[in-house]
């Protein structure tokens, strides 16, 4: 009975451990901007996640608001009425928690990660403490992007970003480059050599042309990036000469470019990016890559880095329900 007795408390020493002061005191220091989460689990993936939710609920602050307008006519005297609605969303994506301290302690694990609660730009120019040696960035149209020109409030010039799949790197220093940031790698831009004709905007399902008209000879390709990351190659190395104009795809052979959305997906946006170069340039990388995979490699990285001497012009098109 006493050997019984002895073994139930051993149990339940392990089943309540003890934390340590600085979890049970959420006393780890942080700066005004950093957001401190705790979190605990039998095992180290259980505590981080844990950890990562305690963050979100207090990083969380996307209040949606929605206003109604009510247009109405009483008596022959028009009226208007807005109604305004908030709600709060609790689906965010954290980017970058960086490990803070572990405590193991009688069976589990106890974790504090940090996470930089700042916008994009801001967060990448805290981890440089000198900017003296970052080169210049030259890309003709990277320099036209709104993420370049947050870059450039926050460092003073254009630091010179190399950008592989989802990640932005400065010098030997890399971000993830998420969703809304993608977004504002998105530029219309037209150049006096080469002009796009398409849709502003459209409904799925419908189906509409690319226009494009050159104003001095080359080779022209054109893509298409989309705002998951995504980059189809549409054609390459088409030699066009001064004043032609050229239609995709062929309106003899097809109705047009389908005009399409994933399931669940209210509306999203579309970008068509023409170049004209003097010389043709190997883009089969962008071919293989279409061809082997269903959903294509996110790449546009690269794509950026072929055309930089290129005349580049680009135009956004809204698809819609």
């Amino acid at each position: 009975m006493i050997q019984k007795i002895v073994y139930s408390v051993a149990l339940c020493a392990t089943l309540f451990a003890t934390p340590p002061s600085w979890y049970v005191e959420n006393s780890l220091p942080s700066k005004s901007y950093e957001v401190v989460g705790y979190g605990e689990g039998k095992t180290k993936a259980q505590a981080k996640k844990r950890a990562k939710a305690d963050i979100s609920k207090t990083v969380q602050s996307t209040i949606q608001t929605l206003t109604k307008m009510n247009e109405s006519e009483i008596d022959g005297e028009y009226k208007q009425s807005t109604k305004i609605e908030t709600k709060e969303s609790s689906n965010i994506v954290l980017e970058g928690v960086e490990f803070l301290k572990s405590t193991y302690r009688d069976g589990k694990y106890f974790i504090a990660l940090k996470y930089i609660n700042l916008p994009f730009a801001q967060k990448v120019r805290l981890k440089f403490s000198s900017v003296e040696s970052i080169a210049k960035e030259k890309n003709s149209y990277l320099l036209q992007t709104p993420l370049l020109k947050e870059l450039e409030s926050e460092f003073g010039f254009f630091p010179q970003v190399k950008i592989v799949k989802n990640k932005l790197i400065i010098e030997n220093r890399s971000f993830t480059i998420d969703k809304e940031n993608l977004k504002k790698l998105f530029v219309s831009i037209e150049n006096r050599f080469l002009k796009i004709q398409q849709p502003d905007a459209i409904s799925a399902g419908n189906y509409y042309f690319i226009d494009i008209k050159t104003q001095k000879s080359g080779y022209v390709t054109v893509v298409q990036l989309y705002e998951n990351g995504e980059l189809s190659l549409l054609y390459s190395n088409k030699k066009m000469d001064k004043n032609r104009r050229y239609s995709y795809p062929n309106s003899d052979e097809y109705d047009g470019i389908e005009a399409y959305l994933n399931e669940g997906i209210v509306k999203t946006k579309d970008l068509t990016i023409a170049v004209l170069c003097e010389d043709k340039k190997d883009f089969s990388y962008f071919d293989t890559i279409s061809e082997e995979k269903e959903s294509f490699a996110k790449v546009y990285g690269t794509f950026f880095g072929m055309i930089d001497r290129c005349s580049v012009s680009s135009k956004s098109i809204v698809i819609k329900r």
